[in-house]
């Protein structure tokens, strides 16, 4: 294959300045429940699939976003209602308001920075102004604490929406990558942080209401509420 990477366009989309949502399955699955709700919210379109050759389609890490040198998962495909398909970064237009929704697909510690940039690559290319990640992080207080790449951009949040920062501590797979090197591409972004506890059993498991919590949020970020 002449690439590890590549995109395909599935629809002509114009946005206006979009605002990027990012979110990927992480603790809790909390930023892949928001970006699937808000697609169906928005009735948002699809606007192009990014591939990889480092995108397996079976982990061998447990949970999926802790990429280890030596466990790069297993190549495959993935067959939903009789189709199938390779695993995939989608990428979803929205133009009332102006949205470039992002549902994110772990890459393997091999390819993780290049998956990561090449998305960062994309959004810039469609003029993306600012970029707002979802995700959870540990906490019986179950709050909406944020980090961003700007102390105005935190001072912002605490301001219009009564949020401020409260994690400290690692942020790992696909959606900490964007946005960590949203800085080095000179991006602005912010994240919104859902305060949920794990299950021992499986970290990936849905938590609904600290889901909600991020969606109401992000409503209020973007004007729906």
């Amino acid at each position: 294959m002449e690439k590890d990477i590549w995109i395909e366009r599935r629809s002509d989309v114009k946005l206006i300045e979009p605002i990027a949502v990012v979110g990927s399955p992480g603790l809790r699955s909390i930023g892949k429940e928001v970006v699937d709700s808000l697609i169906g919210k928005t009735k948002a379109t699809l606007l192009a699939d990014m591939y990889s050759t480092h995108m397996p389609s079976i982990y061998d890490t447990k949970p999926s976003y802790a990429a280890h040198p030596a466990l790069p998962g297993t190549g495959g495909i993935i067959v939903e209602s009789g189709q199938a398909d390779l695993p995939k970064v989608q990428f979803y237009a929205c133009s009332t308001p102006s949205l470039l929704i992002t549902k994110g697909y772990h890459a393997n510690f091999q390819g993780q920075y290049d998956v990561a940039m090449k998305v960062l690559d994309f959004l810039a290319e469609n003029n993306v102004r600012r970029i707002i990640v979802i995700a959870g992080y540990n906490s019986k207080d179950k709050k909406i604490c944020c980090a961003a790449t700007s102390k105005e951009l935190i001072a912002e949040m605490k301001e219009k929406f009564g949020v401020d920062i409260g994690y400290k501590g690692p942020f790992m797979g696909f959606s900490g990558l964007v946005f960590g090197l949203s800085k080095r591409k000179g991006m602005e972004a912010l994240c919104l942080f859902s305060g949920t506890e794990p299950k021992e059993d499986d970290l990936e498991v849905p938590d609904k209401e600290a889901s909600d919590r991020a969606l109401d949020t992000l409503d209020r970020i973007l004007g729906f509420a």
